[in-house]
């Protein structure tokens, strides 16, 4: 795919009203203002005192703050993934998430975090679905604007990512979404538009093409953003996502990253001295340097930062209890046959916990932005012994034959010395430069080896850990990194993987892709485990090792038997780190077959099994009409173990509502079978409308469907009308009585859907949550503001309002409509 050719574009220097409170940027030379365009690191962008400009630090954040080196030692809070937020459809709880990261990210130093994803799970299969809000853009875009909303309130700027339509990790560095107007404008774009009016200061430009131009380059997309909403922040790049400099510079972008400088910083300098970009191009992007260093306060050493909100300021000792309300906040309850849950702990005699995500759940998808949590966080098996055992026996089976490989730091291990830990040692030129105990055996460095150097220097690492395994029998080993990598057992050669190629190292290295090799160990027996790289430098530099037991071959009739003798099953499956990793799609939605035949022959065992789903993505479940209940409770952060048991237990309610459509079939989404062409384009057009839309427009309904959960009450809608309210002649909203007809306090998520003229399907157009004790009722309103009625046209190039009837269902997900009513547009005299 060749680049596109950049026409000559015409750039206004940004007037001094928008530069109130900045110092003038005349104070420095032309190439020192060109110098600021560029990160100075991987994580924090250059000083300049002559304008009282202090570094900014952005760190990777929609996850939770991650260590600005990689290292597993600066730990932070795990929070719930992207789609599990997208679950509580509760703007007030991803606030105060968003809050309790920004609160850390302060204490922390941080003045900028990387999130949320705001692309949409059009598929199900991204390997980054996990990180995700939902497939529909409102629900994303409301969402995402909360996240802004806390964490902008304590003066941490969020940074919105990836605009736009990296809705997909397969060659996402050179692919192209090819998206129609109609669609960009009402879908794809719409989360980010949503995010720029809540305030953004940011926004992270996205890897893949635009209709064949790179997003960081895409004149008319930047145009979009920046002239037409207004945006006056600043744009940067993802991660080494520019290829050269006169394109992205004159699109708009703003900021490169990371740093040190490759196409902008000295090279923009160079082009606007040979004419290719202009000045004020230059000047318009240090100044929005400055207004967002302002408002996080390294500017003119603090004048002027933005106000923060103390109130909502969460300190430590607050945050782990704030995230696990938002865990239990965000599980679905799908299904829930003769009321079976809540359990009811002094009514159990024996509680088996069966499933490989029992005792190793999924806590986060696999990425860059990897969060190491500051403490052990409980596992589904531990926190439902804490809540459970004291009153009745609690049984536990993995019931699959494998466990998945972890990183040699999870396992019994020391340093030859005996210390807890693995060494690992970095040479230089043959001298070794710096040797340090480590906790992980999986690194990663952009541009700077702490203590040690450029990653562009030639070098060699050698980890060095003594393993003594607690099981007997063949273990796999698996080595992978940025250079030329070989393993050794006990001196004995057992893997070897050559350095990747460059073209696609990021993806590699985010793929964390190894070698393995087999050896036969014996139980309490220490054996040295080597793995050498040799490395010819680069931008990045990896390594991995990492460890997988022997299998165990009766794990299924163990777990049948186990299910038989139990009253009641709690079944946790899902996935693990390789089943949702970044630069990785997926294949289908299905569970692997081992866990689907573990959830047959349990279900056969027992009536009573509640399967509870630990997946990052919408997963396939054909099984789920044999089981008696069915939790969806994602990737839900450090909180997770405790979250399920109290929602288990009832002492909490599952208050989550599916963010995400899992049809009956893979073969039902209308993306099924889409994929990249010759030309690494993936085309749109013929799958729009996705998700729910889709099925509702062909009539064809899903297993479990957009926006449905149940929880432990039950509600009554009834007396539902249009009212107008303030802000415009579209603005309005529905009015309905609410009522809680069961025995327990609960919340609801009253959703309204908007079928236009002429259209087959609905779209989301507004939402809100009611919580209302047993037997109490309560007026509620769902807010509808003018952008419900207007549809993106084409020929105008402009919103217009469709004529004719429109319909308005009110309901409780996409499909349990209970009340409809109409409104009519006529055509203009």
């Amino acid at each position: 795919m060749t680049e596109p050719a950049y026409p000559p574009r015409t750039w206004e220097a940004t007037p001094e009203t928008g530069r109130a409170g900045l110092p003038s940027i005349g104070a420095v030379d032309p190439a020192a203002r060109a110098r600021l365009t560029a990160g100075a690191s991987g994580w924090a962008t250059l000083a300049e005192p002559r304008l009282g400009l202090e570094p900014v630090t952005l760190v990777d954040g929609p996850l939770g703050l991650v260590s600005p080196t990689f290292d597993e030692r600066d730990t932070s809070l795990l929070l719930p993934s992207g789609i599990a937020l997208g679950a509580t459809w509760d703007p007030d709880v991803v606030r105060t998430v968003a809050a309790a990261e920004a609160s850390e990210a302060r204490r922390k130093g941080f003045d900028a975090v990387y999130g949320p994803n705001l692309n949409l799970a059009r598929t199900g299969l991204s390997g980054r679905t996990f990180e995700m809000l939902s497939e529909d853009p409102l629900l994303a875009g409301l969402l995402g604007a909360a996240f802004v909303q806390g964490m902008q309130g304590q003066g941490v700027a969020s940074v919105p990512k990836h605009l736009v339509a990296n809705d997909t990790e397969t060659e996402r560095q050179r692919m192209s979404s090819e998206v129609d107007d109609t669609a960009l404008r009402e879908v794809y774009l719409r989360p980010f538009e949503l995010a720029v009016q809540a305030g953004a200061w940011a926004l992270m430009a996205a890897y893949n093409r635009l209709n064949g131009v790179p997003c960081a380059a895409n004149a008319d997309l930047l145009d979009i953003v920046k002239a037409e909403w207004g945006f006056d922040g600043l744009v940067l790049s993802d991660y080494f996502a520019l290829h050269e400099t006169p394109g992205p510079a004159l699109a708009g972008c703003d900021l490169e990253m990371p740093g040190p400088a490759i196409h902008f910083g000295h090279r923009l300098a160079e082009a606007v001295e040979r004419g290719e970009v202009p000045q004020e191009r230059v000047d318009d992007a240090v100044t929005r340097l400055l207004r967002l260093a302002r408002r996080v306060g390294r500017l003119d050493g603090g004048a002027g930062r933005a106000v923060v909100r103390t109130e909502e300021y969460v300190p430590a000792e607050r945050a782990h209890e704030i995230l696990v309300r938002a865990a239990s906040a965000s599980f679905v309850l799908v299904r829930n046959e003769d009321s079976l849950l809540p359990l009811a702990p002094h009514g159990l005699t024996r509680l088996a916990v069966i499933g490989p995500n029992a005792d190793r759940p999924c806590y986060q998808g696999a990425t860059f932005g990897r969060v190491r949590p500051a403490d052990d966080a409980a596992t589904p098996l531990e926190a439902i012994r804490a809540r459970f055992g004291p009153t009745c026996e609690i049984v536990h089976e993995r019931g699959v034959d494998t466990t998945p490989a972890v990183s040699l730091g999870a396992l019994p291990v020391t340093t030859p010395d005996g210390e807890p830990g693995v060494l690992l040692e970095h040479f230089r030129g043959g001298t070794r430069v710096l040797a340090e105990t480590r906790g992980d055996s999986s690194f990663i460095w952009f541009g700077q080896v702490p203590d040690v150097g450029p990653t562009t220097e030639p070098g060699r690492l050698r980890l060095t850990a003594v393993l003594t395994p607690d099981e007997d029998g063949p273990w796999t080993i698996g080595v992978g990194g940025s250079g030329d990598t070989v393993l050794t057992v006990e001196g004995r050669r057992l893997a070897h993987r050559p350095a990747p190629a460059p073209g696609d190292l990021m993806g590699q290295i985010a793929r964390a892709e190894t070698v393995t090799g087999t050896v036969d160990l014996r139980g309490g027996k220490p054996v040295t485990v080597v793995a050498e790289m040799t490395t010819e430098g680069g931008r990045v530099q990896a390594l991995t090792v990492s460890a997988a037991p022997p299998r165990t071959p009766d794990a299924l009739e163990r777990a049948v038997r186990t299910a038989e003798e139990a009253d009641t099953v709690v079944l946790v499956v899902g996935d693990e780190l390789r089943s949702s990793r970044e630069s990785r799609d997926l294949e289908d939605s299905s569970l692997p077959a081992e866990q689907r035949e573990l959830i047959r022959r349990v279900a056969c065992a027992n009536p009573r099994t509640v399967v509870v789903v630990n997946a990052g993505r919408p997963v396939d479940a054909p099984w789920a009409d044999d089981v008696a209940a069915v939790l969806q409770t994602w990737f839900a952060g450090q909180g997770y173990g405790e979250a399920l048991a109290r929602v288990l237990a009832g002492d909490d309610e599952p208050g989550g509502r599916m963010p995400v459509t899992v049809p009956r079939t893979d073969a039902d989404r209308s993306t099924h079978g889409e994929a990249l062409d010759v030309n690494l384009t993936r085309n749109y057009t013929p799958a729009e409308p996705t998700g729910y839309r889709h099925l509702l427009g062909i009539g064809t309904s899903a297993r479990f469907a957009f926006g449905a959960g149940q929880g432990y009450t039950t509600w009554r809608y009834a007396h539902a009308t249009l009212i107008r309210t303030e802000g415009g002649s579209g603005s309005l909203a529905v009015r309905l009585r609410v009522a809680n007809t069961g025995e327990r306090t609960g919340r609801d998520v009253v959703q309204v859907y908007v079928r236009a003229p002429g259209e087959t399907d609905a779209r989301l157009a507004g939402f809100t949550g009611v919580a209302l004790a047993a037997g109490e009722s309560a007026e509620v309103r769902v807010r509808l503001d003018s952008r419900t009625w207007l549809r993106w046209d084409t020929e105008s190039a402009g919103w217009r309002t469709p004529v004719g009837v429109y319909q308005v269902l009110i309901g409780r997900s996409a499909e349990d409509i209970e009340h409809t009513l109409t409104r009519i547009v006529p055509a203009p005299r």
